[in-house]
């Protein structure tokens, strides 16, 4: 059977819809929180470990030559070590998809389903994205790539509809309170883009190669998806109101209208939402199940994975410790995560050189 089921425009794609909603929801708030009016500026300055990164990414590809990861660890470590390692990333993507529901649900709750029961809301969505998962990669990614134009389209909507509500002189002056915010912002955005790691996974399914300079397109986009909604919420909100929103990407939608008559224009941000929020969980499904059931035979790996997604998420969390947790902790455990896999893999790809 033929694994390779999807080109690397896909996954250009699917970088965009799932890191992008990392980036446009999850980190925003803590960015501001933690960098305040220089948030934009940091945001700015972290293309710089965001095109290091990428090149770091793209070496380890190059290195693979072609190769299944799962397989390269297999052959490079022994058995008790790659089956840490398996394990770890598994709990890492199905974290990634609990956490990105768990926010959805709180969101969803805030705003629009809180006559409905909760059970009933978790469970259908996390059931749309188990049928994505169970479909496979190519059903996600041509999903991913129907929908993105559209949440392309209502991004520049709300960016460009609101103008006449800012006013970038709130953007100034930039380091009133020296340049420790400054760099702690780097924390935040690092730990979001870092996370592009997620496509060495993916190699398996691809027909074709990635490419380097695609991959340094898709990083500067996703740094626009950063940059515009963030420097939205300072320049119609202020500083002191954007840093207690706690979805500021998504307030700017209630003050958005078109002319004297349009107004509340804010229910097509649940389109926004959701569609980043399916992408990211089902992918994350998805790979967590394809390092869990490498073989293919385990019928009941995904059914089980997706189990334990619902009942975290059903599990009470008060809304205010749960996003204590990730700016004070899991963002930044995310980030010492991520670089440690990546030194890991470079020194795989060395003793893989040096044993072939």
């Amino acid at each position: 059977m033929n694994n390779k089921v999807i080109q690397s425009v896909h996954i250009y794609i699917l970088l965009i819809m799932s890191t992008g909603f990392m980036l446009h929801v999850l980190i925003l708030p803590s960015i501001l929180s933690s960098s305040h009016r220089d948030s934009w500026l940091t945001v700015i300055s972290s293309i710089i470990p965001f095109l290091i990164w990428s090149f770091l990414l793209f070496f380890v590809y190059k290195k693979m030559n072609n190769e299944d990861l799962l397989s390269i660890l297999f052959k490079v470590l022994k058995k008790p070590f790659y089956y840490l390692f398996a394990g770890i990333f598994i709990i890492y993507f199905l974290f990634t998809a609990y956490i990105s529901l768990k926010t959805t649900f709180y969101w969803a709750n805030t705003n629009y389903t809180q006559e409905v029961p909760d059970v009933f809301v978790v469970f259908l969505f996390t059931f749309i994205c188990f049928y994505a998962s169970y479909k496979g990669i190519r059903t996600i990614s041509s999903i991913a790539w129907v929908i993105l134009p559209i949440v392309l389209f209502f991004g520049f909507l709300v960016s460009l509809g609101n103008t006449h509500n800012k006013n970038y002189e709130l953007l100034f002056p930039i380091f009133e309170n020296g340049y420790k915010d400054y760099f702690q912002g780097f924390l935040y955005t690092c730990s979001g883009f870092f996370e592009i790691l997620f496509i060495l996974f993916l190699t398996p399914f691809l027909s074709d190669q990635l490419k380097k300079k695609w991959l340094l397109v898709v990083s500067c986009a996703l740094l626009i998806l950063i940059l515009g909604p963030l420097t939205g919420a300072i320049t119609e909100f202020g500083v002191s109101e954007a840093e207690k929103l706690r979805n500021p990407a998504y307030e700017q939608w209630r003050i958005l209208t078109l002319g004297l008559h349009i107004t509340r224009l804010d229910f097509l941000s649940i389109f926004q939402w959701i569609a980043g929020a399916f992408i990211r969980i089902s992918l994350s499904g998805f790979i967590a199940n394809s390092i869990l059931n490498h073989t293919g035979t385990k019928k009941w790996s995904l059914p089980m994975l997706y189990l334990f997604i619902m009942v975290g998420a059903m599990i009470p969390w008060g809304g205010t410790s749960f996003f204590y947790f990730l700016h004070h902790y899991y963002f930044l455990i995310n980030l010492i995560f991520l670089c440690i896999t990546m030194v890991f893999l470079l020194i795989i790809m060395t003793l893989k050189g040096e044993t072939s």
